[in-house]
């Protein structure tokens, strides 16, 4: 199960519709815990760093203009000002501390869930075990990334697909170093990245039937107050609408790992083969019955040569 054969590279050819069904499938009895796993996930990736602007913030307003006014009036400039939100070096350096181990958790619980075992939503911690490893993981795949992205944006999206297994791998086989799962991503996601984006898509429509409440509810903070920390906790609160969807691609997404990591080979259909190759293979198994049956003649040859002569004496 540890050992992927990146040399023979499964390509994925189920239909999103069976793919999203191997997610609810494997999310049976566990909606709750996965759902309450996600929503520690999302708090405790977010609401640090909304304090911490809030405390140690800066106004990116004063940066760039310095105070000046620009020939906007004292009340225009205030309101602008005031309803910018403040960021901090110390957020920053959080969510980069964090990110990589919680990424790594979340994948350990949902290739748990996925292969029916127990799992508790304090799992969503275990990625902190491996820290330094899922640190450097993180930062090996967000410079890849950034790299291609400084050419164009279409190249960064692709690089994004490209490493987008390295996380599952190391969830798989903690053992692998950085370069390994970099590198068997790479090769996993040769020729699978489009069905990857294709059933990221599929869930739209989910999606936004999901934000409407967030929606909603962002819309009542900004007519409420105009507190940026407030309005941010609010924004934070309304994400969680979208947790259950979020549960939902991350168990298809665990799915779309196993049958690429060779463990659910029987939900994917062989690649085509052309006609020569198919008369090539089909005739080298009509040889090996052949082949079998000539070991046991050569064997019984002798005997067979002297039965004619005793019977002739």
């Amino acid at each position: 199960m540890r050992n992927n054969m990146i040399e023979q590279n499964i390509i994925i050819t189920e239909s999103c519709t069976n793919l999203r069904m191997l997610g609810r499938n494997a999310l049976a009895g566990k909606w709750k815990v996965t759902i309450i796993a996600m929503i520690i996930y999302v708090l405790v990736l977010n609401f640090p760093p909304t304090v911490f602007d809030a405390l140690f913030g800066l106004n990116p307003g004063s940066v760039i203009t310095g105070g000046e006014t620009y020939g906007l009036d004292v009340n225009t400039y205030s309101a602008i000002y005031n309803n910018m939100p403040t960021y901090s070096l110390l957020s920053a350096i959080y969510v980069m501390l964090i990110a990589g181990s919680l990424e790594l958790g979340q994948c350990i619980l949902f290739l748990a869930a996925f292969r029916k075992h127990d799992i508790k939503a304090t799992d969503i911690f275990l990625g902190f075990e491996r820290f330094g490893k899922a640190l450097m993981l993180l930062i090996y795949q967000t410079v890849f990334i950034m790299l291609w992205t400084f050419l164009l944006i279409i190249p960064g999206i692709i690089a994004a697909y490209r490493y987008s297994q390295a996380f599952y791998i190391l969830a798989d086989d903690p053992d692998k170093s950085i370069k390994q799962c970099m590198d068997e991503s790479k090769a996993m996601m040769r020729g699978n990245k489009w069905k990857r984006f294709v059933l990221e898509l599929s869930y739209i429509g989910w999606l936004i039937l999901a934000y409407f409440p967030a929606a909603f509810l962002n819309g009542i903070g900004q007519l409420v107050t105009d507190n940026t920390f407030v309005l941010s906790v609010i924004s934070i609160i309304a994400s969680l609408f979208t947790v259950p969807v979020s549960v939902y691609m991350m168990s298809s997404f665990a799915g779309f790992y196993e049958i690429l990591a060779g463990h659910l080979i029987k939900e994917t259909k062989p690649v085509p083969v052309t006609v020569q190759e198919a008369i090539e293979m089909k005739h080298e198994l009509e040889q090996l019955p052949e082949a079998t049956e000539e070991t046991p003649k050569a064997v019984e040859e002798p005997e067979v040569s002297e039965a004619p002569e005793d019977d002739n004496k």
